[in-house]
């Protein structure tokens, strides 16, 4: 059976799409996306997904082309069509077709995808089974106004996977040009010291992740202190536990980290997972959360 996604608003077989060689997503990478997490047919923070891409295309003089609402509709539709209620969702826009040359107007034609998969792993798998970290050599390119956004531009992330051995059993660590802890390849950085959740600040230039952002919320609502800040490797040696976020992956526990095995799951790390899962089919975004509702 063919993947349908939507191509520029319309249901379309994947192997048929395509996209203009003169489209800018493809010539100079202009462009941003999102992905999130489905559950039982809810867009887990789908308003918080939004947000920052309407802030990226903002940013990048893209017109966004759609509501809000026909987003969600499109997404629904994608869903629908392949027969998915839990996977994942992948939205991306570019620039459009502007030809060759560096544009310095708004891009008002831009092309639009919505990809849609089933979970590619059953649920809870990753946080039973754990990671390794490995420090990579390539530096977190920590430019805050550009890696505030989800940009098509992946190039940094790209040349630290091609370092990262055992991937994707084993995570790799970008740190920042003064050997701060900055995060993950796909993933934002936590760990756990006497009692005290602790992650990567974002004046370090790192992403602003949605799931970071909700973590941090939940461990404050369960009365757990929380600190970002500047840390260094020496922190992670001493760390009690480690963990990573995504909003795919949600959270996933750090087992081995140089040559150390760290505890898989303390009380505070398991808490924090099952009241996560609490959540996921009715929250749509942190603010919703923070407000009680």
């Amino acid at each position: 059976m063919m993947t349908i996604m939507i191509f520029n608003g319309s249901p379309t077989q994947e192997a048929e799409a395509a996209v203009s060689i003169w489209d800018h997503g493809l010539l100079y990478g202009v462009g941003a996306f999102e992905t999130f997490r489905v559950y039982d047919n809810h867009l887990f923070l789908i308003d918080d997904h939004m947000d920052r891409l309407d802030r990226a295309l903002k940013r990048m003089m893209i017109r966004n082309p759609f509501t809000r609402l026909e987003w969600e509709n499109q997404i629904q539709e994608a869903l629908r069509q392949n027969g998915i209620q839990n996977g994942t969702v992948r939205l991306c826009v570019t620039g459009g077709v502007e030809g060759l040359g560096l544009h310095t107007a708004y891009y008002h034609q831009p092309t639009t995808m919505i990809f849609v998969r089933p979970l590619p792993f059953y649920p809870n798998q990753l946080f039973q089974e754990g990671k390794k970290l490995q420090v990579v050599s390539i530096p977190r390119q920590a430019n805050r106004e550009i890696t505030a956004f989800k940009s098509n531009n992946f190039l940094n992330f790209v040349l630290a996977r091609q370092e990262v051995e055992g991937f994707p059993k084993t995570e790799g660590l970008l740190l920042t040009e003064d050997n701060y802890l900055a995060e993950g390849i796909v993933s934002n950085l936590f760990f756990i010291s006497k009692g005290k959740i602790c992650t990567p600040s974002l004046e370090l230039g790192i992403l602003p992740g949605i799931t970071r952002k909700w973590l941090l919320h939940l461990a404050k609502e369960k009365g757990y202190p929380t600190e970002e800040g500047y840390y260094t490797l020496s922190d992670l040696d001493r760390a009690d536990e480690i963990f990573m976020t995504n909003s795919v992956q949600e959270m996933i526990p750090i087992y081995s980290w140089q040559d150390q095995q760290k505890r898989r799951s303390s009380s505070i790390v398991q808490e924090l997972y099952q009241a996560y899962q609490e959540y996921t089919k009715k929250l749509r975004s942190v603010d919703q959360f923070v407000r009680g509702e």
